[in-house]
């Protein structure tokens, strides 16, 4: 009996292999060919699953997205403040994992001038998350509906600006001074940690 191939899996176990090559080596080092030999497969098998290096971009680009937005659900039972202080603090490149999320997306952004659908993804998913974070601003007391979009672009760019930064000069940004002034920057956007006292009640 012949065997049952799951096709998105493998897309998927594919653009786990490009993810992992951008983070290691950059946009260049991704051939199919150099994807086959990450992957442990031939360039044929690569090339039946993919027509080109686009489509297999964007998918690793939509696949990265996805793992993202899965963890929010381990957080479903924590309180608004809670959700949205992780969501963003989620988005510093504090581990390896964070960390080539951010390359895939950065080499999505190099991508993007020249390709409509890689920047319609882009542009969506940023959209999507602005709105995820405006609802719980509105959620956590933080912002009333008229002021939540406003008031989610300002905190998702606090949490980018650190990122680029980060991104880029690792030595200069590791992850206790990202956190540190992540935290100063959330507070004086009247955004405290959750579970952290205000001044005088500690």
């Amino acid at each position: 009996m012949p065997k049952i191939v799951d096709i998105e899996q493998r897309r998927a176990e594919i653009a786990d292999a490009a993810a992992r090559l951008i983070a290691r080596s950059g946009l260049d080092a991704v051939t199919m060919r150099e994807v086959a030999a990450e992957a442990g497969w031939t360039t044929g098998a690569v090339t039946h699953y993919f027509a080109d290096k686009r489509e297999l971009l964007l998918k690793t680009f939509q696949a990265s997205l996805a793992h993202r937005r899965s963890l929010r659900t381990d957080r479903a039972d924590a309180t608004p403040l809670e959700q949205l202080w992780a969501s963003l603090e989620g988005a510093l490149p504090l581990d390896a994992d964070r960390r080539r999320h951010w390359m895939v997306t950065v080499a999505c952004c190099s991508q993007a001038v020249a390709d409509d659908s890689i920047a319609d993804a882009q542009r969506d998913a940023y959209r999507e998350f602005a709105g995820y974070v405006a609802e719980l601003c509105v959620a956590a007391g933080l912002a009333s509906e008229s002021e939540a979009e406003s008031r989610a672009g300002q905190l998702i760019a606090v949490a980018d600006g650190i990122a680029i930064q980060a991104l880029f000069d690792d030595r200069k940004w590791p992850p206790a001074r990202q956190r540190r002034v992540f935290e100063d920057m959330l507070t004086s956007h009247g955004v405290r940690r959750p579970n952290v006292p205000p001044p005088g009640d500690r």
